[in-house]
């Protein structure tokens, strides 16, 4: 999130862009009489479950719907009954998993997994083959950069690909009392009525990791490049035509989402005069920030002579507005005091920059000039790897989920 920490969850403008960080899964149908392997090394766990354990409580038990059954099909993941398919989930991992000790994110994301495998393949009719699961990601876990919409995301997108791949030459593959649903048969990509479902499915997901997820994580991962959001309105996706470089300077702090979120609303609640105050400025702050953004990308393609002073100019408004962001979020109590460390060491080397995500720890970001000397950058980096932090530079605005 570039703008719109926190905000984003009252209804206000927020920024994102995808990172140039990737989260990669591969499903693997196995030569293994009814087995279900699971590798996430990350989380360090890997476990093996029975697959016929798998379809009896999770994938042939009728979905619970908030809708008659002739309504549904796997694109309105809206219907499905939410707290019913988490109960589905939670029960199996107890059941199959229940003589294992799990950590928070270990629990969470498996039974994200496996409300996804109950919500996305109980809605199809395929056979389901023995079969291996591999994570890998670029991300780090729990420090404000996605990463449990990275793997949802993904993971839906797998799953997707899994019954285009089973149905590739068939029409209708909706359950007996289901809504018929066909796709495109293209296996080599995602259209967007199928980006749409991803989407969808992995914000009900996003739920059980976050709580009251804002959406803009798992809207991001999907769809990739940069994106105005607010809540409850189709995102707008923008044209991204200039190279945005960003400093990701991980704390190392870990933090809960859901815990932040319920802060910031406790706050709200007891001063939501004041609150809304800053919870607008933010807003203003994305704003301006957004028109900053088009100017840059406006200016590519012309004359170097005519835009240095501009890129300039808008670069050092953006560092700018950066700093008056993270005071505002500092303002509302997720800030942290190694957050706030490394937003002075950036200032101290001519650099601006905020904390990302729900704060508490995480990541701070500062978005590069390109007219900033690199050995400013790496004696920064050095600083940084001095005082405990870790330090990546990538690219903003790269594609979203794809087929590799």
């Amino acid at each position: 999130i570039l703008h719109g920490e926190h905000s984003v969850v009252y209804g206000k403008l927020a920024l994102a862009a995808s990172l140039g960080l990737r989260t990669k899964l591969k499903l693997i149908e196995i030569n293994a009489p009814n087995l279900v392997v699971v590798e996430l090394p990350l989380l360090d766990f890997s476990y093996s479950y029975d697959l016929q354990k798998l379809k009896d409580y999770l994938l042939d038990q009728p979905l619970s719907l908030t809708t008659d059954s002739s309504e549904f099909n796997l694109e309105l993941p809206g219907f499905v009954h939410h707290e019913s398919l988490l109960d589905r989930a939670e029960n199996f991992l107890n059941y199959t998993t229940g003589s294992i000790s799990l950590n928070l994110s270990q629990q969470m994301s498996l039974i994200a997994m496996f409300y996804l495998l109950a919500g996305i393949l109980g809605s199809v009719n395929i056979d389901v083959s023995s079969f291996a699961f591999i994570s890998q990601t670029d991300l780090k876990i729990g420090a404000g950069t996605g990463s449990s919409a990275s793997f949802l995301v993904s993971f839906a997108a797998l799953l997707m690909q899994y019954v285009k791949l089973k149905k590739r030459n068939s029409g209708n593959f909706s359950k007996e009392g289901y809504k018929p649903c066909s796709w495109d048969v293209d296996t080599r990509t995602f259209n967007m009525r199928e980006l749409d479902m991803i989407c969808k499915w992995a914000f009900c997901a996003e739920k059980i990791v976050h709580g009251t997820p804002s959406g803009i994580d798992n809207t991001i991962c999907t769809y990739g490049s940069m994106v105005e959001f607010r809540k409850g309105l189709a995102p707008k996706l923008l044209e991204i035509t200039c190279q945005f470089r960003i400093m990701l300077i991980n704390t190392n702090i870990p933090r809960e989402t859901k815990k932040l979120v319920s802060k910031v609303a406790r706050l709200h609640e007891k001063y939501p005069d004041l609150t809304n105050n800053i919870l607008n400025a933010m807003e203003d702050v994305a704003f301006i920030a957004l028109h900053h953004i088009s100017s840059l990308c406006a200016l590519v393609g012309k004359e170097e002579s005519q835009v240095t002073d501009l890129v300039r100019e808008h670069y050092e408004e953006l560092g700018r507005l950066a700093s008056i962001n993270h005071n505002l979020l500092n303002s509302l109590g997720v800030s942290h005091l190694k957050l706030d460390e490394a937003i002075q060491i950036l200032s101290e080397n001519g650099l601006q920059g905020k904390l990302t995500g729900a704060g508490g720890g995480g990541y701070a970001t500062c978005l590069i000039p390109p007219f900033v000397e690199a050995v400013v950058i790496e004696n920064v980096v050095q600083i940084f790897s001095s005082r405990g932090f870790q330090v990546v530079i990538t690219n903003l605005g790269g594609v979203g989920v794809t087929v590799d």
